[in-house]
C-alpha cells in the first residue's frame, strides 16, 4: 500500500510536467529551460508555488503577484496522472510484479500529455508518439509472464495491427480521411502511396507480401528519383479484390489475408512515420507542399496512437480498446451535437481512454464476449 501511495505521489510531480510539456511541445518551446512563469505577468513561479494541487488550493487559484486566475486544468491534470499512477501500481503492484509497472507509468504519462495536446491543437506529436512506441517495446523485456502484458512478438503484432487499422480507416474513408489528417503528405522516398501498396499486397498473400510490395514501390521511387504513384482508387479496388481472392484460399488464407493487410499497412506506416521524425530532427529542409485534395500525411498522430496502444495491449486486446475507442467517441459526438457544439473533437482522447479500459478490462470483455458466443476461453 504504501508503494502505491508513493508512486501516486510521483504521478502528481510527472503531472504537474506534463502540464508544461503539454504548452510549451505544440509551441516548439524547450521543455526545460526557461523555468515556469506566470503567462500574464511574467512572475517566475516559485518552488512552494509549484507544488502539485496544493500550491493552487493554497494559492486560491490566482497568480502570486498579478492575481490572473489559474486554470483549474492545472491541478486537475496532475490529480489524473497521480490517479492514474496510482492504479497502475495497485494493479501491478511492484512487490509482485517488480518494475513490469514502469513502462506503463511513462506510457500512461505521455497518454495524458497526447490526449491534451490533441484536444487543444488537433495534432499528436511525434516526440511523443514515436518515444511512446519504442518504450512499449522495451518494456516487454521487463515484463513479468504472469503480468497479463504482451510478449515481445505479441507488441509487435499489436502495433503493427493498431496502426495498420487506423491507417486503412484513414486511406478509405474520404470524410474520415480528413477528420484524422493532421500534417502534409510526403512521398518520396516512401509515404502513404508504400502503405497503400502494402495493403493490396498483404491482402493478396499476407504480411510479407504486404513488405515486399511496399519496398518494391519504394525502390522505383528511388530509382526514379521521384515518386512513381499509382491512383489510390485502383488500388483499393484492387485491394477489396484482393480480399475476394484470399477469401477463397488462394496465395493466402482468409484470415492471412485480413491479418496481412493489417499488420503490412502498420509495419510501412510506423517506418515511414520513423524515417520522416528522423529527417526533420537532422534536416532543415521544409516540407513538401502539398494540393488541397491531398489532406493526409505519413506523420497522421492517431495511426501511431494506435501503434503506442497496440504495443502495450497486444493484438486481441487492441481490438476492445479500438471497439471501446470508436463506441465512446460516437457516443461523444452525438452528445457534442446535441449540447450544440460545432468544434472538432479530436480522436485521440478517445483512443486513450478505450485504451486504458482496454487494459485494465480488456480480458474480461474478451472473455465476456466469448462467453455470449459460447466459446470458452479467451
Amino acid at each position: 500500500m504504501f508503494s502505491i501511495f508513493v508512486i501516486a505521489i510521483l504521478g502528481a510531480l510527472i503531472g504537474s510536467f506534463a502540464n508544461v510539456v503539454i504548452y510549451r511541445v505544440p509551441a516548439g518551446k524547450s521543455i526545460v529551460f526557461p523555468a515556469s512563469s506566470c503567462p500574464k505577468c511574467g512572475h517566475k513561479i516559485k518552488p512552494w508555488e509549484n507544488i502539485p494541487v496544493i500550491s493552487w488550493l493554497f494559492l486560491r487559484a490566482k497568480c502570486s503577484n498579478c492575481k490572473a486566475p489559474i486554470s483549474f486544468r492545472y491541478p486537475l491534470i496532475e490529480l489524473v496522472t497521480a490517479i492514474g499512477f496510482g492504479l497502475l501500481a495497485w494493479r501491478w503492484p511492484l512487490e509482485v510484479y517488480g518494475f513490469t509497472v514502469i513502462p506503463l507509468l511513462i506510457i500512461f504519462a505521455m497518454l495524458v500529455m497526447m490526449s491534451m495536446i490533441d484536444l487543444d491543437t488537433l495534432l499528436l506529436p511525434d516526440s511523443l508518439t514515436l518515444p511512446a512506441i519504442m518504450v512499449g517495446v522495451l518494456g516487454t523485456f521487463i515484463y513479468r509472464q504472469n503480468s497479463g502484458l504482451p510478449s515481445l512478438n505479441q507488441a509487435l503484432v499489436g502495433g503493427a495491427v493498431g496502426a495498420g487499422i487506423i491507417a486503412l480507416v484513414n486511406r478509405v474513408g474520404s470524410l474520415v480521411v480528413r477528420r484524422f489528417a493532421d500534417t502534409k503528405e510526403r512521398l518520396w522516398p516512401i509515404g502513404m502511396d508504400q502503405v497503400n501498396v502494402a495493403a493490396l499486397g498483404g491482402a493478396l498473400g499476407g504480411w510479407t507480401w504486404g513488405l515486399g510490395a511496399a519496398a518494391a514501390s519504394m525502390l522505383v521511387n528511388l530509382v526514379a528519383r521521384k515518386p512513381i504513384r499509382l491512383p489510390e482508387l485502383t488500388v483499393y479496388a484492387l485491394w477489396v479484390v484482393a480480399l475476394v481472392v484470399s477469401s477463397f484460399g488462394i496465395l493466402t488464407t482468409p484470415v492471412g489475408g485480413i491479418s496481412g493487410t493489417f499488420i503490412a499497412t502498420g509495419i510501412v506506416a510506423i517506418v515511414g512515420a520513423l524515417f520522416w521524425w528522423v529527417r526533420d530532427l537532422a534536416s532543415n529542409e521544409p516540407l513538401p507542399d502539398d494540393s488541397e485534395d491531398e489532406p493526409v500525411a505519413m506523420g497522421f498522430g492517431d495511426v501511431k496512437l494506435a501503434a503506442v496502444l497496440g504495443v502495450i495491449l497486444g493484438w486481441q486486446q487492441l481490438l476492445a480498446a479500438l471497439f471501446l475507442s470508436f463506441l465512446i467517441g460516437a457516443v461523444g459526438g452525438i452528445a457534442s451535437r446535441l449540447a450544440g457544439g460545432d468544434r472538432l473533437i479530436p480522436f485521440g482522447p478517445y483512443l486513450v481512454l478505450g485504451g486504458l479500459l482496454a487494459l485494465f478490462f480488456g480480458q474480461d470483455l474478451i472473455s465476456w464476449y466469448l462467453g455470449m458466443l459460447g466459446i470458452s476461453g479467451a
